[in-house]
């Protein structure tokens, strides 16, 4: 655990900065995370083919990128659409590859599309949530001038989502460690228990209203709503841990990879993450939008 966190707190510090301050380097930033967890996904699910030199998997990274920067660019642009376009071209260039001897087809092109949304959509909503502050902000629904923790152009509504699930994690792993008797869902992950669910809950719920406090948001957000904010991300937060999880055991492996030692691969520090990602969307848009 020790080594845990020595490793994490560094990583963990400017990757919040990257997250808050970036506008190239982050969308580098969530490219670049998103390649490294599909590189993992592929891997996992058998669709990265070693010996063949462009499989379907190398044309979905593609796609993933393009999505990502797209929506980097156009906040607004419908993400729908785009994977409308993609669609077919990941059929008719499976269909090519089936027809010169690839052994799967429809499997790969489902595995492929769902890498591409899970990882690359749900990535997507860095930006949207970046931009949405920024709109806010621009509208004078949102202000930030108060707080204790305030710099000009600081991006808080990323680093939400990210207080949110390290709070969850966090919390969780303590409070699962020293009470956890009840299993959460044994068949998928033996560590997980509902007292570390419940832990989880209520560390977001704190980290949340903390840093609410700090940078001056509480007044134009109730201290309920930030509470059930809380609360409803680490139950997302904790589901993303749990997909993970479950794919994990199907393939009988413990981390996606060693990318980055103790903690596993990169898919294994951003499951929870991802799905916190358009949890804490949700919440701004219908709170403050």
């Amino acid at each position: 655990m020790f080594l845990r966190f020595a490793i994490g707190v560094p990583i963990g510090a400017v990757v919040v900065c990257i997250l808050a301050f970036g506008s190239v380097s982050l969308m580098l930033f969530i490219v670049l995370a998103a390649w490294f967890a599909l590189r993992e996904f592929w891997r996992i699910t058998g669709v990265d083919h070693p010996g063949v030199a462009v499989p379907l998997a190398r044309v979905g990274e593609i796609t993933a990128v393009i999505l990502l920067f797209t929506t980097w660019m156009y906040p607004d642009g419908s993400f729908a659409v785009m994977l409308a376009i993609a669609l077919p071209i990941f059929f008719i260039y499976q269909l090519v590859r089936r027809v010169h001897g690839a052994d799967s087809y429809l499997r790969e092109i489902s595995v492929v599309t769902l890498g591409v949304i899970y990882i690359g959509g749900l990535l997507s909503f860095t930006f949207r949530l970046r931009h949405l502050q920024i709109f806010l902000e621009e509208s004078g629904a949102l202000t930030f001038s108060t707080g204790f923790f305030n710099v000009p152009g600081m991006i808080h509504f990323t680093v939400f989502a990210v207080i949110a699930s390290w709070g969850c994690d966090t919390a969780a792993l303590l409070t699962g460690k020293f009470l956890g008797r009840a299993k959460l869902a044994p068949n998928i992950s033996p560590k997980k228990t509902i007292a570390g669910l419940i832990g989880g809950m209520v560390g977001s719920a704190t980290a949340t209203v903390s840093y609410a406090w700090l940078v001056g948001l509480i007044g134009q957000v109730a201290i309920y709503e930030l509470i059930a904010f809380g609360a409803m991300t680490a139950a997302f937060s904790q589901l993303g841990d749990l997909t993970v999880s479950a794919i994990k055991r199907e393939a009988n492996l413990k981390d996606t990879s060693s990318l980055l030692g103790p903690h596993g691969g990169a898919l294994d520090r951003i499951d929870g993450f991802l799905f916190a990602l358009p949890a804490t969307y949700i919440f701004f848009l219908l709170v403050l939008g």
